[in-house]
């Protein structure tokens, strides 16, 4: 029989599981009670929110790729992201796709490239909101797209006169081998799971041979 300490053990070991889970799913629906900004990007096929939604967390792409913001976050459950290029105050750097537009709206166009690739655009603004990004179907639908700013309130909280802010920029991220090995990024509750029946096998063990059972 298992005694209270034992018992005791698992559950603050599951609650520790839960935490460590819970940390790395940092991320919220595109879609809400009161608002839907899943539509921003049309062609998308996926939507998420960098939580919190006033983090203001930039999309850092300094060397090397594993400490991408988008590979820390596992972004849509892929952390080997690469980055493209850029669109920014009218200039693009992206060699996949093809912006037109200000921080408003705008087109985008995909430029050609193998079908197999996986590609996402991360929007980025400021203080008070927190990063955006949207999943783009494989293969890439042809033809021209639209975007427009998912930066408005609800779900952000826009301080001015306004009810939207500006695109800063929308960063391009790709990965060759979206179903490879090694891109995943556990579930939460897989985590968690694992997590507590490791635990329960190392406290088992031990009481047995205490001969607590």
């Amino acid at each position: 029989m298992i005694t209270k300490t034992c018992l005791n053990s698992l559950l603050a070991g599951l609650g520790f599981f839960v935490a460590a889970a819970a940390s790395q799913a940092a991320t919220v629906s595109c879609t809400g009670a009161d608002y839907d900004i899943s539509t921003k990007v049309s062609g998308a096929s996926n939507c998420l929110i960098l939580s919190p939604l006033d983090g203001a967390v930039n999309d850092s792409t300094n060397p090397p790729a594993s400490s991408y913001t988008v590979n820390t976050e596992g972004f849509f459950g892929i952390n080997t992201w690469a980055f493209d290029g850029k669109y920014e105050n009218g200039i693009n750097s992206s060699s996949f796709f093809d912006f037109a537009g200000d921080g408003q709206s705008g087109a985008y166009g995909f430029m050609g490239a193998d079908n197999s690739i996986q590609f996402m655009f991360v929007l980025k603004d400021s203080v008070g909101t927190n990063l955006v990004a949207y999943l783009l179907p494989t293969p890439v639908a042809s033809g021209t797209n639209t975007y427009s700013t998912p930066f408005t309130d609800p779900p952000f909280t826009i301080n001015s006169h306004a009810d939207s802010k500006d695109i800063s920029h929308i960063s391009v991220y790709y990965v060759s081998d979206p179903g490879g090995s090694g891109n995943g990024v556990p579930e939460p509750g897989t985590i968690a799971i694992l997590g507590l029946g490791l635990l329960g096998m190392g406290l088992i063990s031990r009481h047995r041979k205490n001969g607590q059972y």
